[in-house]
């Protein structure tokens, strides 16, 4: 595989939930690292972040280069995409959508290996019994975004809101 000659840019964003970097190269957002300090601050990424967090639309300079994933991968991505604020799916549901029942494994493994946290929401994907499952960011970080967005976190459940 050729590897990619263009610069690499990447900003910093200080969050109520942890620290955040964004990558950038040839204009797209190539990666976004959760819990890693480091960077240049920039406080208008902390309110662009902020503003998609709460279902805004992604900004033209957060799109993500999904050049070189599979079909499968970016349909996962882009369903995941589409998970609003405030809800949740589970990887089997997320399979089923993707058009691969019984793929629930394979959907964890997308999630796992989603370079674009936050951007495509995979904090909002959990387990069939409503347990959290695996974090990049970490569990305390997927249950402080999950419950900034109305959710309780009891015993590693998922509930909603009484």
């Amino acid at each position: 595989m050729m590897m990619d000659s263009r610069p690499e840019t990447t900003k910093a964003a200080v969050m109520p939930f942890g620290s955040v970097l964004v990558t950038w190269r040839g204009g797209r957002v190539v990666r976004v690292d959760l819990g890693v300090p480091g960077g240049t601050r920039d406080r208008g990424l902390e309110r662009k972040l902020g503003a998609v967090l709460r279902g805004g639309r992604i900004p033209r300079e957060l799109w993500v280069d999904t050049a070189g994933m599979s079909a499968f991968r970016r349909r996962v991505l882009g369903l995941c995409a589409g998970i609003r604020p405030g809800r949740v799916v589970s990887y089997a549901e997320l399979a089923r959508q993707a058009g691969r029942p019984g793929g629930a494994r394979a959907v964890g493994r997308v999630m796992a290996d989603n370079p674009f946290p936050l951007l495509i929401p995979c904090h909002r994907v959990v387990r069939s019994d409503m347990t959290l499952g695996e974090y990049g960011g970490g569990a305390a970080m997927k249950r402080r975004l999950l419950e900034a967005e109305g959710w309780r976190v009891a015993r590693g459940r998922v509930r909603k809101p009484e």
